[in-house]
């Protein structure tokens, strides 16, 4: 289980990017919205989108692959 935080500004291509929290780009958390616990990737991706903002993107970082 790993906890997801969403960025709150969207990045160059206008979606907002979804990290793990122990991401080593996590940006500060003033700058994120927490999205809860989960047990795959896929689920942070659809809330961020749904809940929060129309467009989200992984991680190329900790989400890679």
């Amino acid at each position: 289980m790993n906890e997801f935080y969403v960025e709150k500004r969207a990045n160059e291509n206008d979606a907002h990017v979804v990290h793990k929290g122990n991401c080593p780009s996590l940006p500060e958390m003033s700058k994120l919205h927490f999205i809860g616990v989960r047990n795959n990737s896929s689920a942070p991706l659809r809330e961020a989108a749904h809940y929060w903002y129309s467009a989200s993107a992984p991680c190329p970082v900790c989400m890679a692959g």
